[in-house]
């Protein structure tokens, strides 16, 4: 095996770990085209996180060691050692990988999938489906009190959000609540505007449920 393939294998094996660290972001974006529903999609994105990022890590070192045992016809300490440039270049490729795939096609699709998605106005938005497909029935257990002060424009902070399908779906979620009219994404920011004689910040908040958080930049009515 020469020098260039053996390159270009291990270039595949980091490519390989990055698709499958990713595939917790992808996933929800398939249920939601196959017709499952954005419950069931947000269920898996929340709960693979962490073992989808195991797993892609897990998958690129198997296929890295067996390329040292392709080589080398062993592997062992000393040939790990021998070939620890190979072994780089993959876990190098499989970080760069999964943000071009997380960050930029993923975010791209979820984008255009969840803009696409009819939108249902209910008093809680989604945030019932989503305490079921949790099991967390007390997460919308919230008394909708409207703030009574005409039209508002929130800013809030997103915090944990892991890929590029969290922000989409968290805009579509928000989307769904009676009373919104409008939200604009910005970086870290989603910007909602909402009709406060309909509803209140605290359902808004109480949508951005573990494991996400938000907190409010800035509020004003206009």
């Amino acid at each position: 095996m020469g020098k260039k393939e053996g390159k270009k294998n291990y270039i595949w094996a980091g490519i390989a770990g990055g698709f499958t660290a990713a595939t917790c972001c992808i996933a929800p974006i398939v249920i939601v085209l196959l017709g499952f529903g954005t419950a069931l999609g947000m269920a898996v994105m929340h709960q693979f996180h962490i073992v989808s990022i195991v797993s892609g890590i897990i998958l690129m070192i198997l296929i890295s060691l067996y390329l040292v045992k392709r080589k080398s016809g062993v592997c062992n300490t000393k040939t790990i050692k021998q070939n620890w440039k190979g072994i780089t270049v993959s876990f190098i490729i499989l970080f760069v990988s999964w943000l071009i795939i997380n960050y930029g096609l993923v975010g791209i699709v979820a984008s255009q999938v969840y803009g696409n998605l009819e939108v249902e106005k209910k008093p809680l938005g989604n945030l019932k489906e989503m305490a079921e497909a949790h099991n967390m029935l007390s997460m919308a257990n919230i008394e909708i009190v409207p703030e009574m002060q005409g039209k508002k424009v929130l800013q809030l902070e997103i915090e944990g959000v892991f890929c590029g399908s969290c922000r989409p779906s968290i805009e579509y979620d928000i989307k769904s609540i009676s009373g919104v009219i409008k939200t604009v994404l910005s970086g870290s920011s989603i910007f909602v505007t909402y009709d406060s004689d309909i509803t209140s910040k605290d359902v808004i908040l109480a949508t951005i449920h573990e494991p996400y958080s938000a907190k409010i930049i800035s509020e004003k009515k206009i």
